[in-house]
């Protein structure tokens, strides 16, 4: 709901949510620190500061955050929402991709597709994770339980133009999706999803760009991922790398989200900054995949723009923007050799600002500022590997936040104002029959992808 500004800025009206008595990591331009509350009117965040309840009216809800973090909300700039973790592993990628991952994905119906994304979205709910973006089957599923969950969805349909196989949506599937979401509902956005350069065909993309101008909406991709890729398209293009390829289709620009970009050359960097381009680097899923590692600090020091992605529970395994920080601060360090490489304020920015840039909504949601959407997670440091904590002045909690915690330490997740996860439990979902449903659901897909018996005779034979 939009708040109109005499709701925001009245000072007489009453609270509907103070997060009370925590350290607020703003992540603002002065990436300020302060001990203190956050003030929530009509979904929006009204004041930041110490003791904002004494004197006034009693908020509708206060939420103690003594002895916590009180952070904006992580956007995940990159993900899938399947729930087949921890079945293929220890692959070589294009035998993941063409044995396994395409045969399972031809095997999806809606019925799996609302499980998956019930899944993940609670895993996002849990972990921290306000706002992020899907790219994978069945829309129409994902859509309904974002809007169900309370997240911010970004949903772009996996269109795969080859194999023919059903193995993705289509362009005509894909724009049904737009028509019928676009504008239907505020947390949800429908966008175009072309899987990638040697999935999809090229009059695909260029009809897919004229589609997403006449809509108003981004495109969501994969770009550059891997040398194979890379030799692929180079063939096909008459020697043209992937981005220059996707720029010549589409036309790279700000309202374009691509993954991974591990192999760019320097003229492709240069392209991606001067294109606008949205990059979501996804280290734990490039290393895990033996894809490498993308050139973040080039990158950033060239001014691109750039956020964090987890990438599927299938490549991570899990939706932790905690641990993807760590992670991405740990790749950037070893490959270049530099212990400085990524510091704790650029990993946390890049997880939640640079990651809303990523999407385009930085204006809206990736800090705690005045005015912007009440998106908030909680985060309990009154636990013994926060220690030693020192507060005053910022002390070290930004580094304990990236290079300690885990989502298992979000107490309180907060979209909009509305809480969705309270003191651990989730509000809007029931986590027991998720359970179930993952567990009935995901052996009916690898049944009928015909792959169950390879899952379940590895372990047998291992």
């Amino acid at each position: 709901m939009d708040a109109t500004t005499d709701e925001l800025d009245d000072p007489q009206a009453p609270f509907d949510l103070v997060v009370r008595g925590g350290t607020v990591v703003t992540v603002d331009a002065q990436d300020r620190i302060l001990d203190g509350d956050v003030a929530v009117r009509s979904g929006h965040i009204v004041e930041i500061g110490p003791d904002l309840v004494t004197g006034r009216a009693p908020a509708a809800r206060t939420i103690d955050a003594s002895g916590c973090a009180v952070l904006p909300g992580f956007v995940n700039a990159h993900m899938h929402e399947c729930m087949e973790r921890g079945v293929f592993e220890d692959l070589p990628f294009f035998t993941w991709l063409e044995d396994f991952a395409l045969p399972k994905d031809r095997a999806y119906e809606p019925r799996h597709q609302r499980a998956a994304a019930l899944v993940c979205q609670a895993e996002m709910i849990r972990n921290g994770t306000t706002s992020f973006i899907d790219i994978f089957r069945f829309p129409h599923e994902a859509a309904d339980v974002t809007a169900q969950s309370g997240l911010r969805g970004t949903i772009s349909p996996q269109v795969i133009d080859d194999p023919e196989e059903g193995a993705g949506e289509t362009l005509a599937t894909n724009e049904r999706f737009v028509e019928d979401w676009n504008g239907r509902h505020e947390r949800v956005r429908a966008w175009f999803g072309p899987h990638s350069l040697y999935t999809v065909r090229p009059e695909t993309l260029r009809r897919m760009r004229v589609l997403a101008d006449r809509h108003g909406v981004g495109i969501h991709t994969h770009l550059a991922e891997s040398r194979g890729e890379t030799a692929l398209v180079a063939e096909r293009a008459g020697g043209l790398s992937p981005t220059r390829w996707l720029d010549e289709l589409i036309g790279l620009g700000p309202d374009v989200v691509a993954a991974h970009c591990v192999e760019l050359s320097d003229d492709d960097l240069e392209l991606v900054v001067t294109s606008g381009l949205g990059v979501a680097h996804c280290a734990t899923s490039n290393m895990k995949l033996g894809n490498g590692a993308a050139r973040v600090r080039e990158l950033l020091a060239a001014g691109a723009t750039l956020g964090l992605g987890t990438d599927s529970v299938m490549t991570n395994n899990n939706l932790d923007p905690f641990e993807e920080m760590r992670q991405a601060g740990l790749l950037a360090k070893f490959v270049s050799g530099d212990a400085t490489a990524l510091e704790s304020a650029t990993l946390l920015r890049l997880a939640t600002m640079g990651s809303a840039a990523v999407l385009g909504v930085a204006d809206r949601v990736g800090s705690l500022e005045v005015g912007k959407l009440a998106d908030i997670v909680v985060v309990d440091l009154a636990q013994p590997h926060a220690w030693p904590l020192f507060t005053e002045g910022g002390g070290n909690v930004v580094e304990q936040i990236v290079w300690s915690m885990t989502g298992r330490d979000v107490v309180h997740t907060v979209v909009g104002g509305e809480v969705l996860l309270d003191r651990g439990q989730l509000t809007t979902l029931d986590l027991v029959e998720i359970g179930d449903l993952v567990d009935r659901e995901a052996t009916h897909l690898l049944r009928s992808a015909g792959v169950l018996d390879f899952v379940l005779d590895r372990h047998r034979n291992g």
